[in-house]
């Protein structure tokens, strides 16, 4: 005879509980303890066992993601094949349940988003080019049908590279096909993390952002020595994995550069870290005229290759370049003088915060191998000198800056030697941070 009855509902919970033995077995204690832990079997109606759970949330995610664990272990507990139906507290009564409710499509499942998504953002108006090709597949796997999924993926860059457009379009993309998303960034999960501990509202934030498929973490750098939320975003990304989502993190710095616990630094580095590199000359002329087409302007070829032939820090300040052309050529206004007084401007603006910044790291570097900042740049060929100037340009490669840029900070040196001196430099980084860890 089966467990269930029913004319008892005490014959149904007790069955229940049996369940939750099984399945506490079954799942990781992390997913018990968010999900299944404090269900209740509340009736039996024809082939439907109707469970209640804490939150819409929990429903959401206990119907389409774990249903199959808990009705395989509601058949071993009773011999019988029951269909399950999680339904959140006080939401349904007997008579507003069907027995077998048809499952919605996808693409009609209500929307489940976190924090705010910027959907003019979209992939079809993100430029693929070759420094941001490896950013870009990765996250697209993650919503396709390519078995290539990895996760955690960690995009990182100088400001203005183009992150920000990637994790919105991706996590856009997501939301409308029906996926639970959570879109924030640093300043956002740090801000909700501490209203819900002031406003005792701990249980609802986990729950709203545990319950996600995508988890998306915009500006990492800026969570940098704040134990309590670092912890509490293990955690995040733990409930998350454990139930078979992904999470992607935008950061203007490598994880290894970022003062991060070690248990989330192994998270992240168990995925992939890609950096967004500046676009070559030719992908700078290709953003150009696609920029110019959608703003229906035909940008003579010569302010296209003036523009392209500048090599810029970021896509922003590319934009912007492009921008100030687009606009003179409205009024009637654009000629090579009048173009180069606008491209001149936005590199002195650009670049002179950077010279401050620049000259902090170098001289910070030149302190790490005993030297002065003028043997820095200077041509002595001591090993010493030779090391920290290969970390220089690799540091300065890192922070955005381009092969001429660092060139000319560096004392002037030829293109192809500061390549040679990044490569070398991102060799002994790479180096020291393994001894470190060792």
């Amino acid at each position: 005879m089966s467990m269930f009855s029913m004319s008892q509902q005490r014959d149904v919970s007790r069955a229940w509980q049996a369940v939750l033995g099984r399945l506490e077995l079954e799942v990781t204690t992390q997913n018990f303890t968010t999900w299944l832990k404090g269900t209740k079997a509340l009736r039996l109606e024809g082939e439907t066992l109707v469970v209640e759970a804490r939150t819409a949330f929990n429903c959401d995610w206990l119907n389409q993601r774990l249903i199959v664990v808990v009705q395989r272990a509601v058949y071993q507990v009773t011999g019988e094949e029951y269909r399950v139906l999680f339904v959140p507290k006080g939401a349904a009564s007997e008579d507003d349940l069907s027995p077998t409710p048809a499952a919605p499509e996808p693409a009609a499942r209500a929307r489940a988003v976190v924090g705010s998504l910027n959907c003019s953002y979209t992939f079809e108006r993100y430029v693929p080019a070759e420094g941001n090709r490896l950013a870009l597949e990765c996250a697209t796997a993650l919503i396709g049908d390519s078995d290539f999924r990895i996760s955690p993926v960690v995009v990182y860059g100088s400001p203005g590279m183009g992150k920000s457009h990637l994790l919105h379009a991706l996590a856009c993309r997501a939301a409308n096909q029906g996926w639970s998303v959570a879109c924030l960034n640093a300043e956002e999960f740090t801000s909700r993390y501490m209203n819900a501990i002031r406003r005792g509202t701990m249980e609802d934030f986990q729950l709203s952002l545990r319950s996600a498929r995508l988890l998306v973490l915009d500006d990492l750098q800026y969570l940098a020595g704040k134990k309590g939320t670092l912890d509490e975003l293990v955690h995040t990304i733990d409930a998350i994995t454990n139930a078979g989502g992904h999470v992607v993190v935008g950061s203007e710095r490598h994880p290894s550069e970022i003062d991060l616990p070690e248990r989330l630094a192994s998270r992240l580095s168990a995925g992939i870290a890609t950096r967004i590199e500046p676009f070559a000359m030719a992908e700078r002329r290709d953003f150009i005229e696609r920029l110019s087409r959608d703003l229906r302007v035909a940008l003579p070829s010569w302010a296209i290759d003036r523009i392209a032939g500048v090599e810029m820090p970021s896509v922003r300040v590319l934009q912007g370049a492009a921008h100030a052309a687009v606009t003179l050529q409205r009024l009637n206004q654009l000629a090579p003088a009048r173009l180069d007084l606008e491209l001149t401007r936005i590199s002195i603006a650009e670049c002179a915060p950077a010279i401050s910044v620049d000259r902090t790291l170098l001289d910070a570097i030149a302190s790490r191998f005993e030297t002065t900042f003028e043997e820095l740049i200077g041509r002595s060929r001591k090993p010493h000198l030779s090391a920290a100037r290969a970390v220089a340009a690799a540091t300065l490669q890192q922070h955005g800056r381009s092969l001429s840029a660092i060139a000319s900070v560096l004392g002037g040196r030829d293109r192809s030697t500061i390549s040679q001196l990044a490569d070398r430099g991102r060799t002994l980084i790479t180096a020291e941070v393994e001894a470190r860890a060792g």
